[in-house]
C-alpha cells in the first residue's frame, strides 16, 4: 500500500507530524511526504519515508498550480492521501487528484474561537485516522526525527558537558519570556552548563545580556544540526516555538512556557515527552497563534513566571528523566 502523507508548515507543525511515520511504516506502508522547503531537511535520512516531496510555497499559490500538482499525482499511484494539515491547500489536492483521503480532525474553528478543550492534543489527533487504515495502536507513538551518529558527532565540539538548552525565541513578542538571562545565571550557579539554540531572528528579539559563559549558537546552525545539539542536551527550555517541538521529536525532556498561547490548543508535551508553565490568566489566550496585542500591556501571562519557578520545575523533570525516552 502506498501513501501520501501532507503536512506543508509550519517548521513546528511538520516536526510533529512525525509520529505517523514509526506506525505507517510498521505497518508496511510505502510513504511520502509532502511539505515546503526547508522543512524536507527535518527529514533528510529517514529510512520510514520512501520520498520527501518538497516544494516552494509560490509553486501552489494558484488554483491551477495546485490543479496540475494533483493531477501529476495520479501518476504515483497512491493508494492514499493521509492530511494531516487539512487546509484549503491540502483538500484541494486531495479534490484534484481523486485519490482516496483520509483528514484528521483539526478543531481549527474551535481554537480560534478560544473554545479549549484539555483532552485535544495535536500528536493524538495525528494519530487518530490511523485507524481507520487499520492500524489499531497508535497510542504510545510519539515525534521522532531520525540523526545519524555523523551529525551529532560533528556538532559535539560546540557544546560543552551536561548542558541545558534554552529555546529563547518565538514567532510573536507575546509569547517570549523575557527573563531568559536570570534563569541561565540560575542554572549555571546549580552546576549545568547553557546552550542557547534559535534562530538569528531569536537572536536579534532578545536584548538581555546573558553570562559571558553561556554558548550562544543562535543563527549558527542548520536545523539538523540544532536537532543534533538539542538531542545532546539534558533537557531543553523553551517558549511555545518549534524549538520545543525540535526537543520531542530527539526524545529530550521539554519544559515550555506559555503566554499568549494555550496548552489545550494542542501543542503541550505529553507527561513522557516533559511539562509546561502556565499562569492560567484570565486574558489568556490572546489568540490561537499569540500575534494580537497584550489586553492588559504588561504580558503578566509571562512576567508574573519567575525565574526561580521555572529552574525549580526544570529540575524536578531532571529528576524524573528515566520516564523519558521509554516510547
Amino acid at each position: 500500500m502506498k501513501i501520501l502523507v501532507i503536512r506543508f508548515s509550519s517548521l513546528g507543525d511538520v516536526i510533529l507530524a512525525s509520529v505517523v511515520l514509526e506506525p505507517l511504516y510498521k505497518a508496511g506502508f510505502k510513504v511520502d511526504f509532502l511539505t515546503f522547503k526547508p522543512f524536507d531537511q527535518l527529514y533528510k535520512y529517514d529510512h520510514r519515508l520512501n520520498k520527501v516531496i518538497a516544494l516552494q510555497k509560490n509553486q501552489l499559490k494558484s488554483i491551477k498550480q495546485i490543479y496540475r500538482f494533483a493531477r501529476n499525482l495520479k501518476k504515483e499511484n497512491y493508494d492514499y492521501i493521509l492530511d494531516i494539515h487539512a487546509n484549503l491547500r491540502s483538500f484541494l489536492i486531495s479534490k484534484f487528484s481523486g485519490i482516496k483521503t483520509i483528514r484528521y480532525k483539526k478543531e481549527g474553528l474551535k481554537r480560534r474561537l478560544g473554545i479549549l478543550n484539555p483532552d485535544f492534543n495535536v500528536i493524538k489527533a495525528y494519530l487518530e485516522p490511523l485507524k481507520k487504515l487499520g492500524i489499531k495502536d497508535v497510542q504510545n507513538y510519539r515525534p521522532r526525527l531520525i540523526l545519524k551518529e555523523e551529525e551529532i558527532k560533528a556538532v559535539k565540539p560546540l557544546v560543552p558537558e551536561k548542558f541545558i538548552v534554552i529555546g529563547t525565541g518565538a514567532r510573536y513578542i507575546n509569547k517570549i519570556y523575557p527573563y531568559y538571562s536570570k534563569v541561565a545565571h540560575i542554572l549555571l550557579e546549580k552546576g549545568f552548563n547553557v546552550v542557547l539554540v534559535g534562530s538569528k531572528e531569536d537572536k536579534k528579539l532578545d536584548s538581555s545580556e546573558y553570562p559571558s559563559n553561556i554558548v550562544d549558537l543562535r543563527g549558527k546552525l542548520s536545523l539538523r544540526e540544532s536537532l543534533a545539539v538539542i538531542s545532546l542536551a539534558e533537557l531543553t527550555i523553551s517558549n511555545d516555538s518549534a524549538i520545543a517541538h525540535m526537543s520531542r521529536a530527539v526524545r529530550v525532556p521539554v519544559l515550555i512556557i506559555y503566554g499568549a498561547t494555550h496548552p489545550y490548543f494542542g501543542f503541550a508535551p505529553l507527561k513522557d515527552e516533559g511539562s509546561f508553565i502556565f499562569k492560567g490568566l484570565e486574558c489568556q489566550p490572546c489568540d490561537l497563534h499569540g500575534k494580537g496585542e497584550c489586553k492588559r500591556g504588561d504580558r503578566a501571562c509571562l512576567t508574573f513566571i519567575s525565574p526561580e519557578e521555572i529552574v525549580n520545575e526544570a529540575l524536578k523533570l531532571l529528576s524524573n528523566k528515566k520516564q523519558f525516552n521509554a516510547t
